[in-house]
């Protein structure tokens, strides 16, 4: 098959070309846009049937939007705090930052009230689901159904003002409701419009126009700010990798070839393969045949740039021997192809099969990962054998340019400039003697070099088992911390419960309940006595309930008392306290309650976690006592029969947990069984196999140790742990490419000693893969490193995490660990536990005098099928 492709190559390549070009620019041109066919955040990648989607289900049934025709606007208790867990906001955290122990001054809410509000209602006028930022004078006023913004609630609120008063008087809350979701795109100009109010605030533009009191600080907080900042610093991230990832490629590439075009080729061809790749994946996800989520083109691109350099790598070193041993231009392509084509395809499959394994996954982004990255590897090999080599046979003698000025070559007259430092290198054979005197080092001493190469990586790799869950699931720890948002929440947390930003919402729901308003009261009440007096093993600051509906505190008490002092004003605060904590209507109608907790930590933090599972493990126990007390009120079985469901971030977050520690597991079993049974096929020998898979699985928990040191160190107090994604796609990514290199040192391996022997077939082999496989290693580790320009830390730290990963397999594991323990092997150093470690009899040989082994003539490389040559 190869041959064949190599011949059409090699007879039509203006033809290959052009149908390359045609494809992308009619993918390109029917593609739908990128936006349109993604999808953001991460709640929504669980399964259907976690916990927390499920909860919020049953949710918007038991408790959807109040009628407006019924609501009561003048006696709507609390409806702006009690408001749609589903829903998204923005919050103005407005504190005094000097004369601290005064509190908020008179003028200073004066200034909330006459400045601020009227100006936040004059944007909620003008705004409507945006996209990109204008200014609000420039805007008309609206529609009231086509306005984004929902309500605007303030300290004064006769309903809900206690609930935006900090305890320590120093700060209060502006609540802007929104009618869209936290991660909803349209929320961009809203938020822009309200965060150039703060700004023109702290700036006046004129000399008579409003400004912030001095002492006095307004922050920007909310859901629909974290979920804007999120989008940017995806957007940003995304923008940068792309950028970097190129520049270190050309010059990487100039390095390695120092020729323009030669160079120019393989930029090309991932270039071509990329933008194929995702125009495709668009139009599938247009049809309904895949998923994708926002952030997925970066990894797609960064492992195509990687994977792809490395065919065009191998390609080219053929191709170039092909043409030093006399080949003519065409010859030399047929060829290539025809001998690189399997090696070539060998490789990519191993890395598609074992990154396809992600498709095995219950989290809806590491299925999609799975496929599109498995996908984007499928073109760039197709791309790579036959668009590259296209280019190479219409480039002619110029590919190599200024040096190649013949069609036919001798092996004398070289391919590399005549006149640089790197000529240099090459007629001294530095870095061919480098290898040498590697594998002279692992034939002389492999067991000590190999002992104590273990023992310095050990101690990494015990971090990175012992710190193997410590990992970060907020969003707020993922951005700079000089983002709004994050600012804004720093601040909030100041002054108010750090639950306060995530309140955690628990349904409890029994088919046969019937909560009538007086019921309803009286099993809140009872849940929150059991509740409150665990509060503080639980972590629970406040709790809302029909019972208390404002909370607990002493000041919402107050305010209940004093607003509830006429019978109407307490009948009215009931009943919207029913209607807010009892499910009021529709197919749960009576039979869910309802109760909002707020926590003492992050609700994104691994504490709070743990302190959900405990209040779920208290409700539940609690429930016998409830139903003895309430009696008939209570369905018979209720303690046995009612469902608890908890909704919140913290509960979205456990669920997050739950489902990719079980991925975890899943896929990293299905890699590692996929990639060893590809081993297995190529090379034979299990036990050997099985010792290639340990020293990358060892090689990824260095690099998870290394990693999680790294950042600890950077970050300090702040550091939340490794970002929550990190574990399985480095797993996955290393397992699958990382092999790559372990084939072709393996591969080689097994040829030289058909020649050379079983020892000294090792060391050939290692120093005559040496240059090529670490220029390959050099240029995956160079496209990871990219992510590190990225500024969403989770990316950050992935893309050390695999950089780090790709050169310790490169410049470690293939040139050390793996030859020193194939020489042990064949010396009979494990005795008797030899032929279970993948020795045989007639393998086993004698030590030869040091060097002798590896002295071998530079003659050009001919063995690994389809990459002979490839040594330079």
């Amino acid at each position: 098959m190869f041959q064949r492709l190599g011949k059409i190559v090699g007879r039509g390549p203006l033809f290959v070309v052009l149908a390359w070009f045609l494809l992308a620019i009619v993918a390109a041109v029917t593609a739908p846009p990128w936006s349109q066919v993604t999808q953001d955040g991460e709640f929504a990648f669980l399964p259907e049937d976690s916990p927390s989607r499920l909860a919020e289900q049953l949710y918007r049934e038991a408790f959807p939007p109040p009628d407006i025709d019924t609501s009561d606007q003048e006696n709507e208790v609390a409806v702006a705090v009690q408001q749609d867990p589903l829903g998204s906001n923005i919050v103005l955290v407005v504190r005094r930052t000097h004369e601290v122990g005064m509190g908020l001054h008179p003028e200073d809410k004066e200034f909330v009230e006459e400045v601020l509000k009227p100006e936040l209602e004059k944007i909620a006028a003008r705004t409507s689901v945006g996209y990109e930022h204008t200014p609000v004078d420039d805007a008309a006023e609206l529609p009231p159904d086509e306005r984004i913004i929902k309500g605007i609630w303030t300290y004064t609120d006769r309903k809900i003002g206690p609930l935006l008063e900090s305890e320590d008087g120093l700060s209060t809350l502006i609540v802007v409701e929104l009618r869209t979701e936290f991660l909803d795109r349209g929320n961009t100009l809203v938020v822009a419009r309200v965060e150039d109010l703060i700004d023109r605030l702290n700036q006046p533009r004129a000399p008579d126009a409003p400004k912030i009191p001095t002492g006095l600080e307004v922050k920007l907080s909310g859901s629909a700010t974290v979920g804007r900042d999120m989008l940017r610093a995806e957007h940003i991230s995304a923008s940068r990798t792309e950028a970097a990832t190129k520049l270190l490629v050309i010059v990487l590439l100039l390095i390695i070839y120092r020729a323009p075009l030669l160079a120019a080729i393989p930029l090309l061809t991932v270039g071509m393969a990329v933008s194929i790749s995702i125009a495709l994946l668009r139009i599938m996800a247009g049809w309904g045949w895949v998923g994708l989520f926002t952030g997925l083109e970066v990894y797609v691109t960064i492992v195509v740039y990687g994977a792809g350099v490395d065919y065009c790598l191998f390609l080219i070193a053929r191709y170039k021997e092909e043409l030093d041993a006399g080949a003519s231009f065409d010859e030399a392509i047929a060829s290539s192809i025809d001998r690189v084509g399997i090696a070539l395809a060998t490789s990519a499959g191993t890395s598609i099969c074992g990154i396809g394994m992600m498709m095995f996954a219950q989290f809806g982004k590491f299925q999609q990962a799975g496929f599109a990255i498995s996908f984007g590897l499928l073109v760039v090999l197709c791309c790579a054998l036959t668009f590259t080599a296209a280019l190479m046979r219409l480039c002619g003698r110029w590919a190599f340019w200024p040096d190649i000025r013949r069609e036919r070559l001798s092996a004398d007259d070289g391919w590399v400039p005549t006149s640089t430092w790197t000529s240099f290198l090459s007629e001294k054979r530095w870095l061919e003697r480098g290898w040498e005197r590697m594998a002279e080092l692992v034939s002389s001493r492999p067991g000590t070099i190999f002992l104590l190469t273990f023992a310095a990586m050990l101690p990494l790799a015990v971090v990175g088992v012992a710190t193997h869950d410590h990992l970060s699931y907020g969003l707020l720890s993922d951005l700079p911390q000089d983002e709004p948002s994050v600012r804004g929440a720093a601040a909030v947390q100041q002054h108010f419960p750090a639950g306060v930003t995530g309140i955690s919402t628990v349904m409890i729901r029994h088919e046969d309940l019937d909560l009538s308003p007086a019921t309803g009261e009286r099993l809140a009440g009872e849940l929150t006595d059991v509740l409150q007096d665990r509060a503080d093993e639980l972590g629970i600051v406040d709790i809302r309930s029909q019972a208390n509906p404002l909370g607990l505190a002493d000041s919402a008490q107050e305010y209940l008392r004093s607003v509830g002092r006429r019978v109407t004003q307490r009948v009215a605060i009931r009943a919207q306290a029913a209607r807010t904590y009892s499910s009021p209507r529709g197919p749960h109608e009576g039979k869910v309650a309802r109760l909002d907790l707020v926590l003492a930590v992050d609700p994104f933090s691994r504490d709070s976690i743990q302190r959900l599972s405990r209040v779920h493990n208290a409700i539940e126990q609690a429930l016998p006592a409830i139903e003895s007390s309430l009696g008939d009120s209570l369905p018979d079985d209720f303690a046995e029969a009612a469902e608890i469901h908890m909704l919140g971030p913290t509960a979205s977050v456990r669920d997050i947990k739950a489902v990719t520690d079980h991925d975890r597991m899943v896929i990293d079993i299905l890699v590692v069984v996929a990639v060893y049974l590809v081993l297995i096929a190529l090379l034979g020998r299990p036990a050997i196999c099985a010792y290639l898979i340990v020293s990358v699985v060892f090689s990824f928990l260095v690099a998870m140790g290394a990693t999680y040191l790294a950042f600890w160190a950077i970050d300090g107090e702040t550091f939340a742990g490794l970002d929550w994604k990190i574990p399985i796609f480095l797993f996955t990514l290393l397992i699958a490419m990382g092999e790559d290199y372990n084939i072709l040192l393996m591969a080689r391996v097994h040829e030289e000693q058909q020649t050379h022997g079983p020892v000294k077939g090792v060391l050939v082999a290692l120093s005559r893969t040496g240059s090529i496989i670490s220029s390959c290693g050099i240029i995956m580790a160079g496209t990871f490193s990219s992510l590190m320009t990225g500024t969403l830390r989770g990316m950050v730290q992935m893309g050390f995490a695999l950089t780090f990963g790709v050169l310790l397999d490169t410049f470690v594991i293939r040139p050390i660990l793996v030859p020193a323990y194939l020489v042990l092997l064949h010396r009979g150093r494990f005795g008797a536990l030899g032929r279970w470690l993948g020795a045989r009899p007639d393998e086993i040989e004698e030590q030869t005098p040091v060097g002798e082994e590896v002295r071998e003539t530079t003659s050009p490389v001919r063995s690994v099928p389809g990459f002979e040559g490839a040594d330079d």
